[in-house]
């Protein structure tokens, strides 16, 4: 029996999905939670206990790898590989675009467009844009990297997933394009849909393998080599 775990927690939400071959997928989100307590660790609990999961039944664990946060990012990381590791399990690295589509539109979603831009991490004159395509068996990512949002526009009738923080020029070039903008969010879900499908294109990896996407240098690794010369 095919089982698996996903666990996002990338941007502000934190959110945890088990699964297992047969059944529902069983989520656990957390929409902008306080930061006063651990919110990952019980939910990891709470979905794999209402699924009817033990950890040691699990076929693979998957994670949001970003671009996102950097504290988010690296603690559930280290949970997938803590988790991966103890219990011999393959790991499936989920870019953080394809977990937003996902969440937005599942995989047997009738109203899912063909075609997503995902316009994250936008700082100055640069954004991180990743490029989706949707076809019968959900999102798959075609392309990836950090553009000059000011020399981008997106493919005519597209849509696009961005935030508020998104340039008032972009937003103008997508209404003239109809390229309709949606509010990403992140779900447990979002990132189970993305991880079954790589999981059976072969991208399982080990979990000392798993690493964070940014769309730039955290801010702090740049002030870390300004102080100690690196």
């Amino acid at each position: 029996m095919m089982a698996g775990l996903a666990i996002t927690g990338s941007q502000r939400s934190v959110g945890v999905a088990a699964w297992r071959e047969g059944g529902d997928i069983v989520a656990v989100d957390h929409v902008e939670p306080s930061r006063d307590r651990d919110w990952l660790w019980p939910s990891i609990d709470e979905a794999c206990s209402r699924a009817g999961l033990a950890p040691a039944a699990l076929t693979w664990v998957a994670v949001d790898v970003g671009p996102g946060g950097f504290s988010g990012l690296r603690t559930t990381i280290a949970a997938a590989q803590s988790i991966a590791t103890v219990h011999g399990l393959p790991c499936l690295a989920v870019p953080s675009a394809l977990a937003a589509a996902g969440s937005i539109w599942p995989a047997a979603a009738a109203d899912a467009p063909e075609l997503v831009h995902a316009v994250l991490a936008v700082k100055g004159a640069t954004a991180w844009i990743a490029t989706l395509a949707h076809d019968q068996r959900g999102w798959l990512q075609i392309e990836a990297r950090v553009i000059e949002w000011g020399s981008w526009k997106p493919h005519a009738g597209s849509t696009v997933l961005a935030d508020a923080h998104c340039p008032a020029s972009v937003v103008q070039l997508c209404h003239a394009q109809a390229a309709p903008i949606v509010e990403p969010n992140w779900t447990g879900s979002g990132v189970m849909m993305a991880a079954r499908r790589l999981w059976e294109d072969g991208q399982a990896v080990a979990p000392s393998a798993l690493s964070p996407e940014y769309a730039r240098e955290p801010e702090a690794v740049t002030l870390w080599r300004q102080r100690h010369g690196g």
